[in-house]
């Protein structure tokens, strides 16, 4: 037997019961089990000695896409991009905002004549830095405003953003030298340079090189590099491997440390506001060391590098009102009174109004040119080549369903559905011109591959379901991954229309479903189009309200294949020659959609003009008399056909300054005058309330939107007894309104060539234009809401005022005591300097001193006397 033992101690049993004994309190506990751990720790924390660390100093991993001293330019009229700049003074101007962001301190620059768009997007990223902040600050950093318009450049915070880019008090650069908005936007983008990591290379991306970026080119499996000449960046999307990223920054950093050339760009990256590059510096061996080199991981990008692209998402797509923002910011208090809206805001440039742009009509599909679907010339490259069809298909969409249509039925849509159409079509080179001879050589030979494209038409009555069934059916249609183009009712391009050789024609309602309501077997087609294949026609409500002195209309039995084809008095030949062509094309082609006799081999075809129309004619009609219920020419002293084509200009502050936006007629032709070139959703469609001049040649009108109030909104005030008729818009409208009026006396003179207005100037209002109004267009439908908004406002239907007479009464400049204490406000009076409106007798008399005295005070001091006055 055994007389001795060892004794091993494995703790094993201790460990068990610490185990149970912390499982126990867990149960009742509710903590993790490492917090149970720590719970239970029996460390001496009073004898660790924590080491002290520079709270100034910040955490650093690396590349890091940001500099402790950064001047970004924020500058632009439509879309504000940020750009890094030189951090001196030299680089600061009266015109544009900036941001100079240090480690303690971000000061923002807001110019005095900077734009709108520029000062809200510069308090916008001061916002968004304060709450998210970002370039590594900390959250004791102060922010600050220097308003350039307050007069903030006498203060100890200029004297310090100043000290910080080594300039003195006077050393920004003046107006006249600042690059225009316009220039800077429109070339910036030349420096956008994209690259993408493929096989251990940096393969440069052509399509997005040299052009405006967008978010949707950013894969994140993939690993880009971007170089803006003064910053270059290696983004990484979230999926990329690593082995993947580091190879991106080591060809990143190559690219960074290779010699650089930027001389074909119009704006120097490292001087962007030298637009006449007189300092050089394009090229080089080098970048400057205010330069950024880092890296940008997907979903922690800099605002700097995210203010690159125009769609980028986040807290600054939608932009607050400048004063708004900065209401939490260290503001600079001012004694001078900001100048209002109605004091910054200028009539639109008239010359550039009246100068018609050369701007062909010119459809691109896959990167190829095809004007308007027949043919392309390039007078640039003295090369073209013609648009060959090769075959085409159109399938009709309903429950859920596609039927091809048979080939007479090409080219007949309705309003109420959707059609898909496959075009597969070819480009033949032809038409190449000698530069030593300039005369044109005929050589045609075809250029390679056949190409297709699809059409979705939707009608404006479909149904969303079909529209969106139709979009997935095209996807599954489309085995040549060809482009999809969505065409939507009266709004077809020429390429589109061409497709049907001048016979497209849109019927009311939907295929294969007639009318209940319908009692009369005739149908009305109002005649569009200016070229042969473009031609075409869209059904209207049987009704003699609906004709047009201007153009031409085909009325159809098809019970009795009775064809009339009138011609109003206004019509020119080309268009009664074009209109009777396509007349014969579906009178010998006998489309399905026009339900005609299948008894009856012939149709019978008669032809009329507007003053000589047969009791047939008028019987056609619901009317009970021959009363012409349109705006016929012939009641005009003279009966002329058209001379020149309608304009219509979109007249907004929108972006800034007062500015005067052609809308564009898609079937524009130098060539030819267009009858109806625009439709009433062209002004219905924009954003209310807007205002438009509507030049038809022998009399202007100013068209004024409505202020586009929701329903609940509008049923309050309709209700409300109270409602003070006439009530003006807000100041903004109102400014731009008057700068509208100002617009059309002087687009009138410098047309006629005259120092008075020699042409009838109207304004009309949204839902109550006159009937000579609304012949301008080829069909109209009243709508219901701008009339009730505009009647609330005290208009009334067929109301036209005299533009001389109502900008007379907006620019009046004295009013009496008593008109200035009513509420509401006349018309026109700015509500920020009510008291200016006063003679300098009432003034006097009210204030016990002259408008000099009074202007001399302090604003806020000016502030304080109006208002128990009652001119606040």
């Amino acid at each position: 037997t055994a007389t001795e033992y060892t004794e091993v101690h494995t703790n094993i049993s201790e460990q068990e019961l610490r185990r149970l004994k912390r499982a126990q309190i867990a149960e009742n506990a509710g903590l993790a089990q490492e917090a149970l751990a720590a719970l239970a720790a029996t460390e001496n924390f009073a004898e660790i000695n924590l080491r002290k660390i520079d709270r100034s100093a910040v955490a650093t991993f690396g590349y890091e896409p940001y500099k402790d001293v950064m001047l970004i330019l924020i500058k632009g009229r439509r879309h504000c991009s940020l750009r890094l700049v030189n951090p001196i003074f030299d680089s600061v101007n009266e015109g544009d905002c900036y941001l100079l962001i240090t480690p303690s301190k971000v000061f923002a620059w807001l110019g005095h004549y900077a734009n709108a768009l520029e000062k809200a997007k510069t308090m916008d990223v001061i916002d968004f830095l304060k709450q998210q902040r970002d370039f590594g600050l900390r959250s004791e950093v102060k922010y600050f405003i220097l308003d350039q318009a307050n007069d903030d450049t006498e203060t100890d915070i200029y004297a310090e953003f100043a000290d910080i880019l080594h300039g003195d008090d006077e050393n920004f650069k003046s107006m006249d030298l600042v690059t225009d908005d316009d220039y800077f936007e429109a070339n910036v983008m030349e420096l956008n340079r994209v690259y993408r990591l493929d096989n251990d290379m940096l393969i440069p991306l052509d399509d997005f090189c040299f052009r405006s970026l967008s978010v949707k080119i950013l894969d994140p499996n993939e690993v880009f590099v971007f170089d803006f000449g003064s910053e270059l960046y290696v983004w990484n999307g979230k999926y990329a491997d690593k082995n993947k990223r580091n190879v991106g920054l080591q060809l990143a950093q190559q690219l960074w440390n290779d010699p650089y050339d930027f001389s074909e760009c119009l704006i120097n990256p490292f001087e962007p506001l030298d637009d006449k590059n007189e300092s050089g510096g394009q090229t080089g061996t080098k970048r400057p060391t205010w330069c950024v080199f880092g890296k940008q991981n997907q979903n922690v990008e800099t605002l700097l590098f995210k203010g690159k692209f125009y769609d980028w998402p986040g807290d600054l797509k939608e932009l607050k009102p400048v004063n708004d923002a900065a209401n939490n910011v260290n503001r600079i208090p001012s004694a001078r009174r900001p100048p209002s809206i109605v004091e910054m805001l200028k009539p639109a440039d008239v010359q550039k109004m009246l100068a018609r742009q050369d701007n062909p009509v010119n459809m691109v599909l896959e990167q190829a040119s095809l004007g308007r679907g027949k043919h392309w010339y390039d007078p640039i490259e003295l090369r073209g080549h013609d648009v060959q069809t090769i075959s085409l298909n159109v399938w009709h969409v309903s429950d859920n369903e596609r039927h091809e249509v048979n080939k007479s039925s090409y080219g007949q849509f309705h309003t109420d559905d959707v059609y898909i159409i496959r075009w597969r079509y070819k480009l033949v080179a032809s038409g190449f011109h000698s530069i030593t001879t300039g005369k044109a050589s005929v050589r045609k030979t075809d250029t390679g591959r056949d190409r297709v494209a699809y059409w979705i038409w939707q009608g404006v009555n479909a149904s969303p379901n079909e529209k969106g069934i139709s979009a997935l059916m095209t996807v599954f249609l489309d085995e040549e991954k060809g482009p999809h183009i969505h065409v939507n009712q009266d709004h077809e391009e020429a390429t589109f229309l061409q497709l049907f050789d001048g016979t497209l024609t849109i019927h009311m309602g939907k295929r294969n479903q007639s009318n209940p309501t319908r009692t009369s077997p005739w149908h009305l087609y109002v005649f569009l189009g200016e070229i042969d294949v473009e031609t075409h026609w869209w059904e209207l409500n049987l009704s003699n309200g609906n004709l047009r002195s201007r153009t031409s209309f085909l009325l159809i039995n098809n019970i009795a294949n009775i064809m009339i084809l009138w011609h109003g008095c206004g019509t020119t030949n080309e268009q009664k020659s074009l209109a009777n062509k396509s007349t014969m094309k579906i009178r010998e082609r006998r489309p399905d959609e026009f339900h005609f006799n299948d008894k009856h081999e012939y149709i019978e075809f008669n032809e009329m003009q507007e003053g000589d129309e047969t009791d047939l004619f008028w019987d056609i009609f619901p009317e009970s008399n021959h009363q012409r219920k349109y705006f016929s020419l012939l009641n005009t002293r003279t009966v002329t056909s058209l001379t020149a084509t309608m304009r219509i200009f979109h007249l907004s502050s929108l972006h800034g300054p007062f500015v005067a936006q052609e809308i564009q007629y898609l079937l524009r032709s130098p060539n030819h005058i267009s009858a109806f070139p625009f439709t009433q959703a062209d002004l219905y469609d924009l954003q209310q309330p807007a205002l438009c001049l509507v030049d038809a040649h022998s009399e202007i009108f100013i068209w004024q939107g409505w202020n586009d109030l929701s329903d609940d909104e509008l049923d309050v005030q309709l209700n409300n007894a109270n409602i003070q008729a006439g009530a003006p818009n807000d100041l903004r409208f109102t400014a731009e309104r008057r700068c509208a009026l100002r617009t059309v006396v002087e687009y009138c003179k410098a047309k006629t060539g005259s120092s008075t207005v020699d042409l009838p100037c109207s304004i009309v209002y949204a839902g109550l234009e006159p009937i000579e109004f609304i012949n301008l267009f080829p069909k109209w439908t009243v709508h219901m809401k701008a009339r009730q908004q505009n009647q609330l406002e005290g208009k009334s239907v067929n109301q036209k005022d005299s533009v001389p007479d109502i900008l007379k009464k907006l620019c009046r400049e004295q009013y009496t005591i008593e008109e200035l204490r009513a509420r509401p406000l006349p018309e026109g009076v700015d509500p920020s300097k009510i008291e200016s409106y006063l003679s300098d007798e009432d003034f006097q008399k009210e204030f016990r001193m002259t408008k000099d005295e009074y202007y001399a005070l302090p604003y806020w001091k000016q502030t304080n006397i109006k208002k128990p006055l009652g001119f606040f």
